[in-house]
């Protein structure tokens, strides 16, 4: 075996054919990101030229990564640890400073409820990454921006007809169907300019939820890019044509990706993100498409966890991924760069304190002021 830099357009056909290949690690996802900043390589393995594993390996303000990579057997921990001990040495050669690693591995499949109905063994995976000096990232449970740790999936192969998809759903959602579609006109984007609309939707939830908002540019970078592998969902409202709210959705031999969403937060109660959602399952369903993946979510099965609430109304599973894996390469940097990261933080912190407290000093002053202007009256 050899550790080599792999060429775009081998690798691609690489990853489109191998059961761990997946968005994150799409050569037209790595010609993107590097549009809005990042570093991007591919290195693989190669036997008698012959690939056996390859990983985008994603770079920036000395950060490297590896989201839902490598694409490999990861059975075949023979590949794992060669790939893995090469990346390193390889990494340790260059300015970064971490090295993180989030491979494409389920750890668990759940219930909405969050009970195991498999899992798999990863100890010897989880020894693998210790011997390379990473340490485990932990069990998280919150929204990972970096790589998803846990998502949400429909199975689409043991339907039969659309029917029987919708009869799949909880009695709740079929309701919301019947009440909501007929206000509701659902389109894809087929002009680039129609990407704005999306974007103004995207924002709305994102707003609401204290999320920074993508500009228009991200969402042409992506219609660029993946040209027909991506779809751009639209609901508007019968009545006028009025934005209602927009999707974002890949497509990839191994499943269809529902990638980002929102509602334009004054139409929230016309529940387009319930007719989206039948919309993408229905379509996929006359594609032939087997596996549908809603992505991100927290791993909290508390009644609070409303996101989780809306996904398990149309019958989904839950997968929980193994999670990251971190390597300090350069100790004393990486130190001194979490302490300046930490003080820039409690400067801020310090900053938003002050503020509100002087808000509130004036807010009170201008209470005694008008209570003194009444008493005197």
């Amino acid at each position: 075996m050899e550790f080599v830099k792999l060429e775009e357009a081998e690798f691609r056909k690489f990853e489109q054919k191998n059961p761990y290949g997946n968005l994150y690690q799409m050569a037209e996802r790595a010609r993107m990101r590097r549009k809005i900043g990042w570093n991007a390589e591919i290195w693989g393995v190669k036997q008698r030229d012959i690939i056996l594993a390859g990983g985008i390996v994603y770079s920036k303000n000395g950060m490297a990564m590896v989201p839902m990579g490598p694409v490999l057997d990861w059975n075949d921990l023979k590949v794992v640890e060669f790939w893995l001990k090469n990346i390193v040495k390889k990494a340790k050669e260059g300015p970064n400073t971490t090295l993180e690693i989030f491979p494409p591995v389920i750890w668990t499949v759940r219930d909405v409820k969050g009970e195991i109905l498999r899992e798999n063994n990863i100890d010897e995976l989880m020894a693998l990454f210790e011997k390379y000096g990473f340490k485990y990232e932990g069990r998280t449970t919150k929204v990972e921006n970096k790589s998803n740790r846990w998502v949400s999936v429909k199975d689409l192969s043991k339907f039969e007809s659309i029917d029987e998809v919708r009869a799949s759903y909880k009695k709740n959602v079929r309701n919301k169907l019947r009440k909501c579609s007929k206000d509701l006109i659902i389109s894809e984007a087929k002009d680039k300019s129609e990407l704005e609309d999306v974007a103004l939707a995207i924002s709305g939830s994102n707003d609401i939820h204290g999320v920074k908002s993508r500009d228009v540019a991200y969402y042409e970078h992506i219609w660029d890019e993946f040209g027909d592998q991506v779809h751009f969902h639209i609901a508007r409202r019968k009545e006028d044509n009025a934005i209602v709210a927009g999707r974002v959705i890949f497509d990839h031999p191994n499943e269809t990706i529902s990638f980002i969403s929102g509602t334009v937060q004054k139409y929230r109660r016309m529940n387009a993100m319930t007719v989206l959602q039948d919309y993408l399952l229905t379509n996929c369903f006359e594609r032939g498409i087997k596996r549908v993946n809603f992505y991100g979510m927290e791993g909290d099965f508390s009644p609070n966890n409303h996101l989780l609430e809306f996904k398990s109304g149309f019958d989904v599973r839950v997968e929980e991924l193994i999670g990251g894996f971190r390597l300090v390469m350069k100790p004393a940097k990486y130190n001194l760069e979490r302490a300046m990261k930490l003080s820039r933080r409690a400067g801020g912190f310090v900053k938003r304190s002050s503020a509100k407290a002087i808000k509130a000093i004036k807010a009170r002053k201008t209470k005694v002021v008008h209570k003194v202007d009444s008493d005197s009256e």
